[in-house]
């Protein structure tokens, strides 16, 4: 017991004369404290389009793949007829996903959408957080399949303040038929 009183003021004592002292980096502001060197800036972060896929794509988030011949839609596109329709009873295809290509060192993103039906009015979906990786991300946009169109923004890279943003849209007009 009184070994322990004695050790643990004398290791507090040794660290804290070890990392003052060994301060290596050189105040380049005049002030005697290293100056801190500035975060490398993200890269840019677009949205490629949008796509229809099936409930096995969605289900494995970020790290998604998509599938060879789905279709891209580019951003401003409408969708006509049936294209992304839902085919199954539970409505476990024709999922609405962003497509996402991002340069830079990992960082924090999310997705947010703004759905304006055709019905009318403005409805702001709570966002998806994700984490983007360099590389293509896929973001399931939620189960929407109402005719409208659809806002998404992409916010990331908190680093310095408020952080990046890039938007896209997508029209979705289709006449779908009924699935049993």
């Amino acid at each position: 017991m009184r070994n322990s009183r004695v050790v643990v003021p004398i290791c507090v004592i040794a660290l804290c004369a070890w990392s003052c002292g060994n301060a290596s980096s050189s105040s380049q502001n005049g002030s005697g404290i290293p100056a801190r060197s500035p975060a490398p800036a993200a890269g840019g972060g677009t949205i490629v389009g949008f796509a229809f896929v099936d409930a096995s794509v969605t289900q494995q988030h970020s790290n998604a793949k998509i599938p060879a011949g789905v279709k891209i839609y580019p951003s401003g596109a409408t969708l006509t007829g049936t294209e992304g329709c839902p085919t199954t009873r539970y409505n476990t295809d024709g999922l609405p996903i962003a497509i996402i290509d991002y340069n830079g060192r990992p960082t924090a993103g999310s997705v947010a959408v703004t759905r304006h039906p055709a019905s009318g009015g403005n409805f702001e979906n709570a966002p998806y957080y994700l984490d983007l990786n360099p590389g293509r991300t896929v973001q399931f946009l939620g189960p929407s399949i109402d005719n409208g169109k659809y806002d998404v923004l992409l916010s990331y890279d908190y680093n310095l303040g408020a952080g990046q943003k890039t938007s896209a849209s997508f029209t979705l007009a289709r006449t779908c038929p009924p699935v049993r």
